[in-house]
């Protein structure tokens, strides 16, 4: 679609369309059609093309759209193009769609990685500078509306490695300094066998206490590196832990520092995370380097907190195991905390809940065992890391793959899952949704309406008018046997049911997502299949096309207006809004501007705003006062008129 042919919809700002074909051009339509009929029953690929463009013409009618919506496609340039796997909405309007790598070892090992700053209204693209591979980082929107990101590949994995390999734990009993090793530091084994780490690290010097009787007591320091064998093949496989000297290491340490490593075993390597964190400054529109984690992180889910703090929890370290060890980001300071040692799958879907606590709804992104420790829904304290586990998943191990959205409005508490499948390459998918009300004095999950077929990765995004988009999937893992679906659909929350849309220009599956735009439309990207035809035998590549969905309000009738508001609204604090006609107002929501990756967004939410009607065109609003439900953080502030139709949004900075 060339962008100097599109045209958009009535009164709606943003991406464009193509202006709609005229009745004489149905009429032509349909004479062909009828003289095609004949031609087609000997060439079926002319009636098949005839039927595609009555079709196309089809879904442009007002009618049509005012019913199922319309999707276009956005018209990037290639040079622009990237792997659509991380995304988010800044408070000016732009996306920042960031691939680093994008699931590409060449790119990877040429230390080529991408990010894309758009705006899907102005259509102005900008490449920007990405210092390290945030491939399968974490991303949250911090309280300044800047996002940070943490985590990401320090390394792909190795299905056939030629050099054996393990994790080394480097152990510091030195209690007067600590030891920076660079890359390919040597380790020497039992018999002479040579291993080199594969990073850089520090170990921070031991930590001497005071006993009761008086003598000096060490705590030896400790970090874990991944290490390779210099020499390939069978010869250096170790078939046990043992301990490690360091080759040139010399003077008083020698003996004090030295490395314990695991089996080192030709058996596949996972990928491997790294500690590194960046944020990226908006107003400069560039990464800035910040303190990095204490623990390396690949797939790690980042969820804010009601005091605007960030838990990081799960994600594989640095030698490609799921870590236990969650931590906490401040971002006045911009350091790191240690947070309460629980285990979780990798992306484990976390929501911020009105007590403060964190529900974690059983939905993954796939690495991680299968127990049900691991994988059981529940209410989890971060402060005391007690954990309540939440009855009525019939198999918790189905819920990899799914995706997870809090319903709106945000205070009734309710949360909804959607599809999924079983444990890393299944087979095994569901069209089950289930629903739970973590504000019932028993709270359990129950049956909801199905998906129109068993689905993983269906994205999930909220809209204005309290309804959820879904989209997208595949019915197999990656998009198997040409599995991808373009099923839209509109989840009610109102009545607990789906009604159909407008299918999908693409299928999406693996590394896709949704975002809502200010003016009340819904950028889909990404996807990641495996293969590209049923048999499995012809290899894919990312889907880089971006596409934007117009909900069916947009089609309904004149839309309301915000036309004064204020930029900075405080919780508990009451506000005066001017809105147009505002006795056809229903409800106002404050919307927190989506970060998907891998399909679901945990800190995704729409609040109710309590008004009043005064004076002519205004609203006294009131702010709720529960940093819990309202999170520090830019907004999005939408008027829905009693129709379902809504204002295109004004921004507003919740402290």
């Amino acid at each position: 679609m060339n962008r100097s042919t599109v045209v958009a919809p009535p009164g709606i700002p943003g991406p464009q369309r193509r202006k709609r074909p005229g009745r004489r051009l149905l009429t032509i339509l349909l004479g062909v059609l009828l003289a095609g009929a004949v031609v087609a029953v000997n060439i079926p690929t002319v009636g098949t093309a005839l039927t595609d463009r009555y079709h196309r013409y089809q879904i442009t009618r007002p009618a049509y759209e005012a019913k199922y919506g319309l999707w276009v496609k956005l018209d990037i340039p290639a040079r622009f193009r990237v792997n659509g796997i991380h995304s988010t909405l800044l408070h000016n309007g732009d996306v920042l769609i960031m691939a680093g790598s994008g699931n590409n070892q060449t790119f990877f090992d040429a230390g080529t990685f991408k990010t894309l700053l758009l705006n899907p209204v102005t259509m102005r693209e900008r490449l920007i500078h990405t210092p390290w591979d945030l491939f399968c980082a974490g991303h949250i929107e911090l309280p300044d509306g800047n996002i940070l990101v943490a985590g990401g590949t320090a390394r792909y994995e190795n299905l056939k490695p030629t050099h054996a390999g393990g994790s080394m734990t480097v152990v510091n009993d030195d209690p007067s300094q600590p030891w920076h090793l660079p890359k390919g530091t040597i380790f020497v084994g039992p018999g002479g066998v040579r291993f080199a780490s594969a990073f850089a690290l520090t170990i921070p010097a031991a930590k001497r206490h005071a006993a009761l009787n008086g003598k000096a007591h060490v705590i030896a320091a400790k970090q874990n590196v991944w290490v390779d064998a210099v020499k390939k093949g069978k010869g250096s496989l170790m078939p046990a832990a043992d301990r490690y000297v360091l080759r040139d290491l010399l003077g008083p340490a020698n003996g004090r520092l030295y490395g314990v490593g695991t089996a080192m075993t030709l058996q596949k390597q996972d990928f491997q995370g790294t500690n590194d964190a960046y944020i990226f400054n908006t107003a400069t529109s560039s990464f800035e380097d910040v303190s990095s984690m204490h623990y390396a992180r690949w797939y790690p889910t980042l969820a804010e907190m009601g005091n605007g703090m960030v838990m990081t929890m799960s994600g594989l370290d640095g030698q490609g195991q799921v870590t236990v060890n969650n931590e906490m980001f401040n971002p006045a300071t911009r350091t790191w905390a240690q947070g309460p040692v629980h285990g979780f799958p990798t992306y484990p879907a976390t929501f911020l809940t009105e007590d403060g606590r964190l529900f974690f709804t059983g939905s993954n992104a796939g690495y991680g065992p299968d127990t049900p420790a691991w994988r059981t829904p529940g209410l989890w304290n971060t402060k005391t890391d007690g954990f309540q586990t939440v009855p009525g998943i019939p198999d918790p191990k189905n819920l990899e793959t799914s995706a997870s959205v809090l319903l709106p409005p945000a205070q009734k508490q309710s949360i909804m899952v959607l599809g999924g499948g079983g444990v890393g390459q299944s087979s095994t998918a569901t069209a089950d949704t289930r629903l739970i009300d973590l504000a019932a004095p028993d709270p359990h999950w129950v049956r909801g309406p199905d998906l129109a077929r068993p689905t993983r990765y269906p994205i999930t995004v909220l809209l204005p008018n309290d309804d959820v988009l879904v989209t997208g999937g595949s019915r197999y893992y990656r998009g198997m046997h040409g599995s991808d679906n373009r099923d839209t659909r509109i989840y009610h929350v109102a009545t607990n049911s789906f009604s159909g849309a407008a299918d999908s220009i693409t299928g999406r599956d693996y590394h896709s997502g949704g975002i809502l735009l200010p003016n009340g439309s819904v950028l889909t990207l990404g996807g990641n299949p495996l293969f590209g035809n049923k048999q499995d035998t012809t290899p894919e590549t990312f889907n880089q096309e971006i596409d934007v969905y117009y909900p069916p309000y947009m089609f309904q009738g004149t839309r309301p207006r915000i036309e004064e508001a204020p930029t900075f609204m405080e919780p508990g604090h009451r506000y005066i809004i001017g809105v147009s006609e505002p006795s056809k107002i229903k409800y106002l929501r404050l919307m927190r501007p989506d970060n998907p990756t891998h399909v679901t967004d945990v800190n995704a939410r729409s609040i109710a705003i309590p008004f009043q009607r005064v004076g002519g065109n205004d609203l006294d609003v009131t702010i709720p006062s529960n940093t819990n439900l309202i999170p520090p953080g830019y907004y999005m502030l939408f008027a829905v008129s009693r129709s379902g139709v809504p204002s295109t949004a004004a921004w507003v900075r919740v402290p």
